[in-house]
């Protein structure tokens, strides 16, 4: 009945009755749905109300020599991170980031800034990595006093050479935030660090392991209670390499020695084309972008020249052009080796005068005097009677003008080719016989980089084949992939006559055996090879020289390009760099090398700190 005291109509009741049935019938399937379809989803919230995951980085992938020997490896290292706890407030957060930033000597609104971004993400973060024990020990007192502080042990990434390869191998470093955003769904975290330059880059995906990580219990504070899981990591891929240590090591020492400290050297094995070495300097510790010290890291970054002088780096080739110049004139037979020419110091065309270095002249030379002692006159003739155009084709077939297109080589320049069908192609219909002088002694427009000399003196050692550069040996891969070994890959051939080899590969030994390469003069082995001095208008001339080097009834098996900028001739100051290298190689001792430093006692090791009471392995 209603207010009234009139009944109420049945249709109305079984319409209530409907309408409860229903909601009842809703309820009953929305709890079904939570119990069976989405229990794991809500027991999933419900664990993460009362727990946070640390994340603990997995050691990355090793990168080795083509000997086995460890030149990117991981260490143990101490890492500080924090557990956003419910409700936190800023106030709360600021005397945390105040403490902190005295600690670490930091900036405390870049702190505040990581600590609030922690809350927002609901995400344990890391505040500092790689701390030093004294840092630990002090740090590890603000656990009692500062909920959601704690410290892990975890892997690094580590270089035992320090700068050693550093434009080749790169660095690691910290993610933008829209680079973090595109890596997100690939698993990287905010704070995750990645390859930024080199094969630290290029082989990101295969270095980079599974992360792992502990599951732990926490109070509303952000306080660790107790493991609730542990999630093992898996290591990344190793990456094998053609690089030689040895040789690296000879190549940076060396170029670091020189007068301006500034340069490159690249080591090329003839018979594959594997890369032995790829020093670029001044170069740069990547272990400085791992520091505790921010200001060693923002100065790193300051200073850093990821400007690879071997590969972007282009120079006029000076006179380690000329062996180009006389392949072309012999092979073309527009010169035999008898040929002889008088130089006076000079060479008179068309009212102008081109000078030889030696001002006072080399008198009558003929091929091999004429490559041994460099003389300008010599190749003044030889380039006229061959042609520019002719001498363009051989430079263009020695792999000059052209990129080797290696991911690795980022920045890498081409150079540019100076002949009359480069001036054609750039619209300028005219070639003078000016311009073949200056083309036959490497200057003019030519320009050239320390790799593409090493790829060029490569293909005289084996004459005639150039090779691609391989770094790549193999790669292991850590999920038990079959091994991957990338093959070497030829370019191109020179095509010359055997004649023409034979006595460019013996004008080549005879510049070192009694001509201006005589500083990279090695006992019991075969060393090829031809100085050079690039001319520049912006300061001192720079010094070349390229070399190959073999055991007597052996193929070579070394070839190098060294370029030091600023360092006037070729002989004295890049053929010394040389002679190191050579001798790193072959395992010999140099003669000329000071001796090593006795060998001292090691120390005793100082066993690893232990964790306070709480803390994580």
């Amino acid at each position: 009945m209603n207010t009234r005291g009139a009944p109420i109509p049945v249709e109305r009741l079984e319409i209530l009755w409907y309408v409860i049935a229903a909601a009842g019938l809703v309820l009953g399937l929305r709890l079904a749905q939570m119990q069976l379809v989405q229990s794991a989803e809500w027991r999933l919230a419900a664990e993460r109300n009362r727990s946070q995951m640390i994340h603990q980085n997995a050691p990355r992938g090793r990168i080795y020599d083509r000997h086995g020997t460890a030149v990117a490896t991981n260490a143990p290292a101490f890492s500080l991170i924090f557990l956003p706890g419910k409700d936190r407030r800023r106030s709360d957060l600021k005397p945390l980031a105040e403490e902190l930033a005295r600690q670490l000597s930091r900036d405390p609104a870049e702190l505040l800034e990581s600590l609030e971004q922690a809350v927002r993400e609901e995400s344990a973060i890391r505040i500092a990595e790689n701390l030093p024990t004294q840092t630990f020990f002090r740090l590890s007192e603000l656990k009692t006093l500062y909920p959601g502080v704690d410290l892990i042990k975890e892997a690094r990434r580590y270089y035992p050479f320090g700068r050693f390869a550093s434009h080749l191998i790169g660095y690691m470093g910290k993610m933008s935030q829209r680079e973090w955003r595109e890596r997100k769904p690939k698993g990287y975290r905010v704070d995750s660090r990645t390859g930024r330059l080199g094969l630290e880059k290029i082989f990101e995906d295969e270095l980079r392991g599974r992360d792992g990580g502990l599951r732990m219990e926490v109070d509303a504070q952000g306080r660790l209670k107790r493991k609730l899981e542990e999630i093992p990591w898996e290591a990344g891929s190793n990456i094998h390499l053609t690089i030689d240590a040895a040789v690296q090591k000879a190549a940076d020492e060396g170029l670091r020695a020189t007068a301006t400290g500034r340069g490159a050297a690249v080591a090329i094995d003839p018979r594959n084309g594997d890369l032995l070495a790829m020093s670029s300097q001044p170069d740069f510790d990547p272990n400085a972008f791992l520091s505790t010290d921010p200001d060693e890291v923002k100065s790193t970054v300051v200073d850093l020249s990821e400007f690879n002088n071997a590969i972007a780096g282009a120079y006029p080739p000076g006179s380690t052009f000329k062996p180009i110049v006389g392949l072309a004139a012999l092979s073309e037979g527009r010169a035999t080796v008898e040929d002889s020419v008088f130089c006076p110091g000079y060479y008179e065309l068309g009212g102008r005068t081109f000078l030889c270095w030696e001002h006072k002249g080399h008198k009558r030379v003929s091929w091999l005097m004429g490559l041994a002692q460099s003389c300008d006159v010599y190749f003044y003739t030889m380039g006229l009677r061959t042609g520019g155009a002719a001498i363009e084709r051989y430079a263009r077939a020695f792999g000059l003008g052209q990129k080797t297109n290696l991911p690795a080589f980022k920045g890498e320049k081409s150079g540019h080719l100076f002949g009359p069908d480069t001036r054609k192609k750039s619209g300028r219909n005219w070639w003078y016989d000016g311009d073949t002088l200056n083309l036959a002694i490497g200057q003019g427009e030519l320009t050239v980089t320390p790799l593409q000399m090493a790829i060029a003196i490569a293909a005289f050692a084996n004459r005639g084949s150039v090779w691609r550069p391989r770094y790549t040996q193999k790669i292991v891969y850590a999920d038990g992939r079959p091994e991957y070994s990338p093959k070497s890959e030829r370019l191109g051939l020179v095509p010359a006559k055997e004649s023409a080899w034979d006595a460019v590969q013996r004008g080549l030994e005879v510049v070192i055996s009694s001509g201006t390469g005589g500083g990279a003069k090695i006992a019991g082995l075969i060393v090829a090879g031809k100085t050079g001095t690039a001319q520049n208008p912006h300061g001192e001339d720079h010094a070349w020289f390229v070399v190959y080097a073999a055991k007597p009834g052996e193929p070579a098996s070394i070839a190098i390009a060294v370029l030091v900028e600023n360092g006037g001739h070729g002989g004295s100051t890049a053929a010394p760099v040389a002679r190191r290298m050579i001798f790193a190689h072959f395992g010999m001792q140099d003669p000329a090398a000071p001796l090593p430093p006795p060998v001292k006692k090691p120390l005793p090791v100082t066993p690893l700190p232990v964790l306070p009471h709480g803390a994580l392995r």
